[in-house]
């Protein structure tokens, strides 16, 4: 048997890769590369689309809390618009999303005011906008500093929740419905991040908004002075 000559076989053994074997080398390190960039960027897109989200998520919470402590201090004292004429301390629906009146304004100044104060929540260019009057009763340049509390909103509307179950999306309504006392009221958003949000409030129980018309006393029983 014819036995190979140890000089040709150190040579074989000193030959490096062949060109097919570099060129296979490279194309399956160039495809990690790109599947290691795909996960890569990835990872980068998910981390900035949930710092995204979760900002948008803390803004509608602060939005909310904002808006819970105005529902919570309701107060039932009506008001004079710039036209003099009278307002209910509670509406829903028309010029603004809501409009009321509020208890516990902060006066850290001690200064000779009322610690009540009047507020409203409108839509503006896709922006929820809490409306602060400086006084109760305005005059004709009296004008409200606007506060946006939450972007990219799409649509939003109040609804208020009677005692009797009924809801209404304006109030004071006509008819019977303006006897019942406000319960609740909610807030619907439709956000461009989160889609739809409800939000419900318990409006506080002593009081009472609704129009009502002055009790009789019982045959014979003696009436008030005037």
């Amino acid at each position: 048997m014819r036995r190979a000559n140890p000089p040709a076989q150190a040579a074989k053994r000193r030959r490096g890769f062949t060109l097919l074997e570099m060129l296979v080398a490279l194309a399956v390190f160039a495809v990690i590369g790109v599947m290691a960039g795909g996960i890569l960027s990835g990872m980068v897109q998910l981390s900035e689309f949930t710092h995204q989200r979760g900002d948008a998520l803390q803004e509608a919470q602060r939005a909310f809390s904002v808006i819970e402590r105005d529902v919570l201090q309701l107060a039932g004292r009506t008001v004079r618009d710039e036209f003099g004429a009278s307002k209910p301390a509670l509406t829903v629906g028309g010029e603004t999303l809501a409009e009321f009146t509020r208890a516990g304004r902060r006066n850290p100044l001690g200064e000779p005011r009322a610690q009540l104060q009047r507020v409203a929540y409108a839509l503006r260019d896709d922006a929820l906008v809490r409306l602060l009057w400086p006084v109760l009763d305005r005059a004709d340049d009296t004008r409200p500093l606007a506060q946006t509390l939450l972007t990219g909103v799409e649509q939003a509307a109040f609804a208020l929740h009677d005692a009797e179950g009924d809801e209404h999306a304006y109030w004071p309504s006509q008819g019977d419905a303006d006897r019942a006392r406000p319960a609740a009221l909610e807030l619907r958003l439709r956000l461009q991040d989160h889609g739809h949000l409800k939000r419900l409030w318990l409006t506080p129980a002593p009081l009472d908004f609704a129009p009502r018309e002055p009790e009789q006393p019982p045959d014979g029983a003696p009436k008030e002075p005037a």
